[in-house]
Order: C-alpha cells, then sequence, then structure tokens
C-alpha cells in the first residue's frame, strides 16, 4: 500500500499492528525532521479549523507535510476536529464561542433539566453536523492517498453528561437520580454508536487505517477515549456509572491509546487497567506538577499490562525508557531531532 509522503508505509502498517498485539521487541520510534533544502511548513492546529477554513486547514496540512520526512514508524497525519463539546451539540446543545487571545475557544451551554424527559438522539439537522460532514469530505478529498486521517471519536461519556446537564447538577443526579444516570448514559451510548457508525462511512477506515490526534497509526479503527469528568468523582461512582459505558466505547476501536488526566483520574487506573482492550496509557500530569518524579506511576501502569507514551532527547534516552518501562511490549517513543544523523542515531540503537 502506498502513501504518498510515507514511501515505507507498509512497513510502518506492520510494525504498529505489531506494537498493539505486544510483538514488536521494541518501541515505535516517532521520528519526524525537516527536509534538506526546502522550505519549511508548520503543522496547522486542527482546533483552528473554523477560524481558517476547512480547504485552507487540509492545504496546509499537505504543505506541512511535503516539507517534512517522516522517519521510523512515523506516518504524516491529521485528524478532524471542530471544537470542544462536538457531541453534545450534536445532541442539542449549543456551543459558545469566545475569541481569547490564544484564539477561538468554545463550552457547551447546558440544556438538559430532566435526564428522564430529554429527546437524546443524533441532531442530523444540526448545523454542527453539517460542518463536520463538511470538513470529513474535504479532508477525505484532499488527504487520500497522501496522509492519514481519522480518529473521528469523541470520547468521555461521564464528559458529555457533565457539559450538557452542567457540572452541579452532574455531581448532585449520582445521589439524586442514580437511575436518571444509567438512562441517560444508555441513550447518549445509543448515539455515540450511531456517530461512530457513520464515522466509519464517511472516513472510509478500511482503506488506510486511522490514527489517534497523538499520531498513533492502526490499521483499524483507532481512538482515544477518556473521562475527565472522573476526576472529580470517587471510585465507586466512577465503577457504577462511567466504566460500563466505557467500556462500550471501547469496544468499537481496534487500537486504543487512554487518555489519562490529571492526578483526579489516578483513583481509577486500576479500573481503567482492567479493560482489555487498552493498549497504551497516555499520562497527563496536569498544571501544578511540575517537576515530580513519575517512576513509580509507570512501572505500575506497564505492571498492569498497558503500554505508555513518552518523548526521548537522545537515542540514550529511547533506550533507558525501553529497558526501564517495556514489560508490556507496547510503547510509543515520540523522538526529537532536527537532522537525517539525529534521526538515524535513534533507529540504530534498535537496529530498526
Amino acid at each position: 500500500m502506498q502513501l504518498e509522503f510515507k514511501q515505507d508505509f507498509e512497513i510502518a502498517r506492520k510494525n504498529w499492528q505489531l506494537m498493539w498485539e505486544g510483538k514488536l521487541n521494541r518501541p515505535i520510534m516517532k521520528i519526524i525532521i525537516p527536509k534538506e533544502g526546502k522550505k519549511t511548513f508548520s503543522k496547522p492546529n486542527r482546533s483552528n479549523t473554523l477560524e481558517i477554513g476547512f480547504e485552507n486547514f487540509c492545504d496546509q496540512t499537505l504543505l506541512w507535510a511535503e516539507s517534512h520526512e517522516f522517519l521510523g514508524d512515523a506516518v504524516p497525519f491529521q485528524t478532524p476536529y471542530l471544537k470542544v463539546g462536538i457531541l453534545e451539540a450534536l445532541m442539542g446543545a449549543k456551543i459558545e464561542l469566545a475569541h481569547e487571545p490564544w484564539g477561538l475557544d468554545s463550552h457547551v451551554i447546558p440544556c438538559v433539566k430532566d435526564l428522564s424527559d430529554y429527546e437524546w438522539r443524533l441532531h442530523r439537522e444540526s448545523e454542527w453536523w453539517e460542518k463536520w460532514v463538511k470538513l470529513v469530505e474535504i479532508m477525505k478529498h484532499k488527504l487520500t492517498g497522501k496522509i492519514i486521517f481519522g480518529e473521528g471519536f469523541p470520547g468521555g461519556n461521564l464528559d458529555q453528561l457533565s457539559g450538557l446537564r452542567g457540572t452541579t447538577e452532574f455531581m448532585m443526579d449520582f445521589f439524586d437520580n442514580p437511575e436518571g444516570v444509567h438512562h441517560a448514559m444508555r441513550e447518549m451510548q445509543k448515539v455515540f454508536d450511531e456517530f461512530h457508525d457513520e464515522n466509519k462511512k464517511l472516513m472510509e477506515y478500511d482503506k488506510y487505517g486511522s490514527v489517534t490526534r497523538h499520531g498513533f497509526y492502526s490499521t483499524g479503527i483507532a481512538g482515544v477515549p477518556q473521562s475527565d469528568a472522573a476526576f472529580s468523582i470517587g471510585k465507586e461512582h466512577f465503577d457504577e456509572f462511567g466504566l460500563p459505558y466505557l467500556k462500550q466505547e471501547i469496544a468499537r476501536l481496534d487500537a486504543v491509546e487512554y487518555h489519562l488526566d490529571g492526578i483526579g483520574n489516578l483513583t481509577h487506573l486500576e479500573s481503567i487497567c482492567k479493560i482489555k482492550e487498552i493498549g497504551i496509557v497516555q499520562w497527563v500530569p496536569g498544571a501544578g506538577t511540575e517537576g515530580r518524579d513519575w517512576t513509580s506511576l509507570y512501572e505500575d501502569i506497564t505492571r498492569r499490562g498497558k503500554g505508555i507514551c513518552f518523548g526521548a532527547a537522545t537515542p540514550q534516552d529511547a533506550v533507558e525508557l525501553w529497558n526501564k518501562y517495556g514489560y508490556s511490549n507496547r510503547m510509543v517513543i515520540s523522538c526529537q531531532a532536527k537532522t537525517k544523523t539525529e534521526a538515524e542515531a535513534y533507529l540504530k540503537v534498535f537496529d530498526c
């Protein structure tokens, strides 16, 4: 199978598949460097699709891919994205957009007053559905056969309920209306399944596979499920109201990179790691944790059979990470390199 900006794509495909299966016997090595002698273009931030326009977003992505080399197991990629709360918007909520110094921000305006008396459905008449389909169709037209795109995966089942209901009401519902929470979660799962099935048809994963927003490739459907709302709830409530539906979401995926965000979510690590389909855990400590040593956490994650992703500044760093945390035989390392010589040094230490 050929990919315009990755001549050894077929080899990379096999390596990623082996990694997800725990059979590669080395880490995945993602190395992206500027092409020598060419003007270098930056990759457009996927959060800016509304500001720069869908066509321009794809054109800028192609300029970036053309001006870089994707070495080792790296694949050129881009993922569709509109704004935070897209699935909530597709279930009837309004998204408020605000221009901030860093760009266009968004948040969901809660709209669910009664958990048991809300019309849980995919609003195909919504302007956001129209925008989503248009974005994916333009990406498919411009990027197919050149770079990998995919991950039309919203993720975060409790996150969506929190957004639709409002944080305070969401928390109180666990105590005041537990059956209402289960009803809402079951209905939202149906909407998620419908959205997922539509994306399978729209993105045609079966042709080139798919990729997460962090560049983790799969020959099937890759995704980054998460549950950021679980940061603020205890293990008992997460295990009852979040975990069963999280498992259903994950069952729709072929390759899973779980986004574990913030110290509050460490309470749920044991429960999350019991989901056998999760291959990689992406740990994001959050603000105020700079400089902390997470060695014991990484060891805990790997002992539970899950892989981890890291960044490496030198080939020696990459070797040390693999030797220390490679128990599960699943690891993805993003390697810092500016030249082909520096890139080849990473590949050499693992005989790639």
